[in-house]
């Protein structure tokens, strides 16, 4: 299956999570108008999402994108588990 979500953060930017999945997220494309530093980061932000079963939490998704060495500007992991928890239900 593949689905999307957007989330417009209230004062920030627009994040969009494009996922493919079965009974895991198996390829997760991040878009949107936000920064990344560096911006080489934004592979491994879309690796952190991948291979999480689709029953994922909410909470370790956050875990997930905080591990990856990048700071995100507009936007923050929680923006980001939110739309990709909602791109899967």
């Amino acid at each position: 299956m593949h689905d999307s979500a957007t989330v417009k953060v209230p004062d920030g930017k627009l994040v969009e999570v494009a996922v493919t999945y079965d009974d895991r997220l198996t390829d997760v494309r991040v878009t949107g108008d936000f920064f990344l530093e560096p911006p080489e980061s934004h592979a491994a932000l879309e690796a952190a999402l991948e291979g999480h079963p689709t029953d994922v939490s909410r909470e370790t998704l956050v875990e997930a994108v905080e591990a990856v060495d990048a700071r995100l500007i507009g936007f923050d992991a929680g923006h980001l588990a939110d739309a990709t928890l909602e791109a899967i239900r």
